[in-house]
């Protein structure tokens, strides 16, 4: 690579940082440098582009829309520059950070637990930062290298591996059953207190879910939220404290409901499981962390 080249690389390193940061001051820092090395290459860089990468002010930068579009594409060259270059170097064995983004409940009920046990498997040349967020994550935006998604992945960009299966299951505490009793079809939910989980794409509650009808019609009932919650934890904790029936996956309430402090009702209009995957995108080089990380998944998740 001539000098040239390998000036604009470095240039782009930096301003790649900077966006990741927020900031030329903590860019400087990840990458042991000065902030005013960082704002002169932003500024090389600008001028060679001919645009404005960064809105300034004097506090903080911001991305221009043609700054965000030039980190998109510049951070993915990176990624797999610096993936084929540890791999070439014989780096084929996993080390280095591995970054994952997981829905809340499933990070920290299924995946959080599960990370010490590859991390003293490859002798701790492996760290993991696990984002737990109910939110879909940007691969490029968010910088993590998989996810975990609930449900069918659409995106054909994405490559995924289906690690086990859940289902919404409709739970109570035994107190709120013993006073005000079980109902016995999903249309007595309408005379009960209901739990809400919101999403946080649409700001609604979630409708629940329930298996067909034996002659095929979906099941619609009409529920009255006395409570609504923006995170699965939040709705179980209401639960386990008598305040109503509430749906859950079945690995946020797995615990509960082994132990009894939670009772599931209408088991029998249980809705089909949904796939539980690990994806990355499938347009850059996999790293072995991700490799080693899904293998590991596939080999302890609950079938």
């Amino acid at each position: 690579m001539n000098e040239a080249a390998t000036s604009t690389l470095g240039t782009v390193e930096m301003f790649c940082a900077a966006a990741r940061a927020g900031s030329f001051t903590a860019a400087a820092a990840v990458l042991g440098t000065t902030p005013s090395a960082i704002s002169k290459a932003v500024r090389r860089l600008e001028d060679r582009l001919g645009v404005k990468l960064f809105a300034r002010t004097t506090r903080a930068i911001r991305l221009t829309d043609d700054g965000q579009a030039y980190y998109h594409t510049c951070s993915q060259a990176l990624e797999n520059i610096h993936d084929i270059e540890r791999s070439l170097t014989g780096h084929r064995l996993p080390r280095g950070e591995l970054r994952i983004s997981s829905p809340a409940s499933y990070g920290i009920k299924r995946l959080i637990p599960l990370v010490p046990r590859y991390v003293a498997r490859h002798h701790g040349q492996v760290k993991v930062t696990v984002s737990v967020s109910n939110a879909v994550a940007d691969f490029v935006m968010d910088d993590v290298d998989m996810a975990i998604r609930i449900g069918e992945v659409a995106d054909s960009r994405l490559v995924a591996r289906q690690l086990c299966a859940a289902s919404p299951c409709i739970v109570a505490s035994p107190t709120y059953l013993r006073r005000h009793g079980s109902p016995e079809v999903p249309g007595d939910l309408a005379s009960h207190a209901c739990l809400g989980l919101i999403m946080p794409d649409s700001g609604r509650a979630m409708p629940w879910a329930f298996a067909p009808s034996a002659d095929g019609t979906a099941t619609q009932v009409r529920l009255q939220t006395v409570m609504n919650v923006d995170h699965p934890l939040g709705a179980l904790a209401a639960a386990l404290s008598d305040a109503g029936l509430a749906q859950l996956l079945d690995f946020t309430v797995e615990d509960d409901l082994r132990s009894g402090r939670l009772v599931e009702v209408l088991a029998p209009w249980r809705p089909q499981a949904q796939p539980v995957s690990a994806v990355w995108p499938g347009n850059r080089h996999v790293p072995a962390t991700v490799r080693s990380f899904v293998d590991f998944l596939v080999d302890t998740s609950h079938p």
